[in-house]
């Protein structure tokens, strides 16, 4: 598959295009139905091609999500579950589920309400069956460990999954009717233990559980050495030192590293990167741009920076130091956690 990256206005598209289209029951239903669990899609045409552009405006990819943290089990049940739901809307519209892409680029969700929508393309060729195995291999990798449930419910499906299975739509009915009699085994077995042992078992995870910004200031810590920091233009914004591999920046504090509350900033709405020696700066589907030297960067595009570079994320300016130091002032230290 061709597949790009658009803005128009204030909305983005994934656009993946079709070379020598023919028009077919399938693209009308897609094109002309709002389907319940996908994302929304229109029909623009170059020539003999046509482009599927599906509106992902404040969505971000599931592998974008994952990569800064674990999936828990009520997570991976949820999607799960959402797929499911998914794949018998299609069935209403008389359309065929080889045509839901299962890779976790075109997976996307609201990062705030976590409601996924899945991308149907037509002309789809992959293997769906391979393809669920890939997306089960995906989540083993991407598991809690500290969680038990999520534990036991990745490795259950990835079994599921490589087994021979006649539909996606049957295998997942087969996935909710075995967990459903294990939590009503469990159910069962729960309700023959002492009140006293359940209490402890329930009260048990919150003694794990860290104070609530525990990781959000980390990026904030005083440091030096080889590096990248962002040298803010603005006295009100702290300066941000990039730390590990990639570095995601927006304002939903649980999901970024680091976080700028400021008007027009996306929840996730920039990353940093580093790779093999070179940093680059990468706009995460924004609304309103992430910018290196004035100019804006398209949905997606990821472009190199370089010393004294400026980068800005909406109206918030920075400028890029490779020194890797970074020192307080007294107004950068009141957006500490």
């Amino acid at each position: 598959m061709k597949v790009s990256y658009r803005r128009e206005l204030d909305r983005n598209f994934l656009v993946i295009r079709q070379e020598e289209f023919e028009d077919q029951y399938q693209v009308g239903m897609i094109v002309k139905n709002k389907i319940p669990g996908f994302l929304e899609c229109s029909l623009s045409f170059v020539d003999r091609s046509a482009d599927f552009c599906y509106e992902i405006t404040s969505r971000q990819s599931l592998r974008l999500l994952l990569e800064r943290r674990r999936i828990s089990g009520t997570e991976l049940s949820g999607l799960l579950e959402e797929l499911l739901c998914a794949v018998q809307s299609l069935g209403e519209y008389l359309l065929d589920s080889g045509g839901i892409l299962l890779d976790p680029d075109y997976i996307y969700l609201d990062p705030d309400g976590g409601k996924t929508c899945f991308c149907c393309f037509p002309f789809g060729e992959a293997d769906t069956g391979k393809a669920l195995l890939e997306l089960a291999e995906y989540f083993l990798e991407r598991l809690d460990r500290q969680d038990p449930e999520a534990v036991s419910l990745g490795y259950e499906f990835y079994r599921m999954a490589g087994e021979e299975h006649f539909s996606l739509e049957q295998l997942l009915l087969k996935w909710r009717e075995e967990r459903e009699q294990k939590d009503f085994s469990q159910d069962a077995k729960e309700k023959e233990e002492p009140e006293r042992e359940r209490e402890q078992e329930r009260k048990a995870p919150l003694a794990a559980e860290g104070p609530e910004c525990a990781t959000a200031t980390v990026f904030l810590k005083q440091t030096s050495g080889g590096g990248l920091v962002l040298r803010s233009e603005n006295p009100a914004f702290a300066d941000m030192r990039m730390t590990g591999e990639s570095f995601l920046i927006g304002k939903k504090k649980d999901a970024v590293d680091g976080w700028l509350k400021a008007r027009g900033i996306s929840r996730i709405h920039g990353k940093l990167s580093r790779e093999e020696g070179e940093f680059y700066l990468t706009d995460l589907n924004s609304t309103n741009g992430t910018f290196l030297n004035g100019g804006r960067l398209g949905v997606n595009e990821k472009a190199r920076i370089r010393q004294g570079d400026q980068v800005g994320f909406a109206d918030v300016k920075y400028v890029v130091d490779l020194s890797g130091e970074l020192l307080y002032n007294g107004s950068s230290a009141k957006n500490v956690c």
